[in-house]
């Protein structure tokens, strides 16, 4: 998917997670999937953690997880894509990998915090695209 076809957006890492398909749809990390078992993980991998099983497919994982456990951070460090203060958490998605991840909003986060995964612009690029990484957020109550 090229910028034309997400209103000017290109995320700051190719091949992490595919960008909404829709103004509505939502951001996905991609992930691989164990062709025998059917377990699930972010990074990508050969053999499977679970089974041992050699073979994996690319998938798309959920964009709806939990947070595991979390820390917050109150500098900003040189280079950081966020501004302090925000959190660092470990969040459990909803078809099994542990990730980690940025969270947009500290107010209010707590292990077992309903997530979901958002985009955050970094910057705007020489061609005036938004460059946009992947955060998580306190889960609406309409999804």
């Amino acid at each position: 998917m090229d910028a034309t076809t997400t209103g000017g957006i290109v995320p700051l890492k190719e091949g992490l997670f595919v960008l909404p398909e829709t103004p509505d749809g939502r951001p996905q990390l991609l992930g691989v999937e164990c062709t025998a078992c059917r377990t699930r993980f972010a990074a990508k991998r050969v053999v499977c953690l679970e089974c041992g099983h050699r073979g994996m497919d690319e998938c798309r994982l959920s964009p709806f997880g939990t947070v595991h456990t979390f820390t917050i951070i109150h500098q900003t460090p040189k280079g950081s894509v966020m501004e302090a203060p925000y959190a660092i958490a470990q969040v459990h998605l909803e078809d099994g990998p542990i990730v980690s991840s940025a969270i947009a909003d500290v107010s209010g986060v707590r292990v077992g915090l309903p997530v979901e995964m958002a985009l955050h612009d970094v910057k705007v690029d020489d061609e005036g695209r938004r460059v946009v990484a992947y955060v998580f957020r306190p889960r609406r109550e309409d999804t």
